[in-house]
């Protein structure tokens, strides 16, 4: 068995797509507690959400501000609160701040470490394991090799992205606005900053002599290429892996829909031993999907921009 999972930042986009494909689903963006409508940072929303994913039985998984100051922690605890009194299926943090908060407030759910916890060893997942945690997202920098490895040597699950652009780099603060006039905050009469959310329009940060193009979406950075694993779908589950994740930061419902179709149905076919090469059709599409292209990041001990087919 396998578990497929996704995100969703809002109700827009939970309203606008079909997650009918994934068994899974991450609520929030973590990267902005201001983004509208953020599940991070709204608790009066979580309520509806769940019950419509759980509605559709699927497992639901609250995603917490991965970057948080003292002063959001008030704001982190209200987001914890409001979610224990629902059904969710666990909570996902990026550092030992938050994982202790939970701790501290009484949660049983599981914890899902994110992909800005940064883990690189199996030893360093021994230690989360004993901290409560039960999944790991390993940084993007790990190949399969190391990922397996981590799999192998530890008792505790291990997520593994497929499809999606990659994230790099989280900040405090928003890079669109810091580098953009046009972007600035304007302030209201009380004297708040206001944002316009620019982010909600594509940013593609472009090296000059053109060698990559990285995509920002103001406190995170992402790779330009899509990470494309479709092909390699066998292998994985041979290796034991079983959960899967699709990277839909900032991507249109479509983007979402497609890719959840397409694994979904390679990795049943997969399962079933019914699968080798991906069809040139599937590669299609997900190149269709992708501005800059795709590619399979670290996974193969490689700088991150190449494709390497199965074969």
């Amino acid at each position: 068995m396998f578990e497929l999972s996704t995100n969703c930042a809002n109700p827009k986009q939970l309203r606008q797509t079909d997650f009918s494909d994934f068994d899974a689903v991450y609520l929030g963006d973590f990267s902005c507690m201001e983004y509208p409508n953020n599940y991070c940072s709204h608790p009066e929303l979580l309520e509806a959400a769940v019950n419509q994913l759980k509605a559709q039985h699927k497992k639901v998984y609250l995603r917490l501000y991965a970057t948080p100051g003292n002063e959001d922690l008030p704001q982190v605890r209200e987001m914890i609160e409001a979610a224990l009194k629902l059904p969710f299926d666990a909570f996902e943090v990026h550092n030992l701040g938050v994982l202790r908060i939970l701790q501290q407030m009484g949660s049983t759910l599981p914890v899902h470490l994110g992909v800005f916890g940064n883990l690189y060893t199996d030893a360093s997942a021994r230690v989360l394991k004993d901290f409560g945690v039960t999944r790991v997202y390993p940084n993007p920098e790990l190949s399969l090799t190391e990922i397996h490895y981590i799999r192998e040597q530890t008792p505790i699950e291990v997520v593994l992205p497929v499809h999606g652009k990659i994230p790099l780099v989280i900040s405090e603060t928003c890079f669109i606005i810091e580098n953009s006039q046009s972007c600035a905050k304007k302030v209201d009469s009380n004297g708040n900053s206001v944002c316009s959310f620019p982010c909600s329009q594509d940013y593609w940060l472009n090296r000059s002599n053109g060698q990559w193009v990285l995509k920002d979406t103001g406190r995170m950075t992402l790779s330009g290429k899509d990470l494309c694993m479709i092909e390699h779908i066998p292998e994985l589950l041979q290796a034991g892996q079983s959960y899967f994740y699709i990277q839909s930061h900032g991507e249109t419902p479509e983007y979402v829909e497609t890719t959840g179709r397409l694994y979904r149905q390679a990795l049943q076919q997969a399962e079933a031993g019914n699968r080798s090469d991906a069809p040139q059709a599937e590669m299609d599409v997900l190149n269709a999907l992708s501005k800059e292209g795709l590619c399979n990041g670290y996974y193969f001990e490689g700088a991150g921009q190449t494709y390497i087919a199965r074969g």
